[in-house]
């Protein structure tokens, strides 16, 4: 990540419409799987995650050839 990139905190809405799943259960049982970056607590029960840890799991999950 480059140094001038802010790392925003994303809630799990925003990770789900950037990933493309589309139910929270699903991304919380491939957290369970260590399959996708856990969130991080805030504060209270309010959990969010790095914007970095998404876009790297984006980026290394494998492409599709065909």
């Amino acid at each position: 990540m480059a140094q001038d990139t802010p790392n925003v905190l994303l809630t799990a809405n925003e990770v789900l419409r950037m990933s493309g799943y589309k139910s929270r259960s699903s991304l919380y049982r491939l957290i369970r799987q260590n399959r996708c970056p856990a969130p991080v607590t805030i504060g209270g029960a309010q959990i969010r995650w790095r914007s970095h840890d998404i876009e790297n799991w984006l980026n290394a999950l494998p492409l599709r050839t065909y």
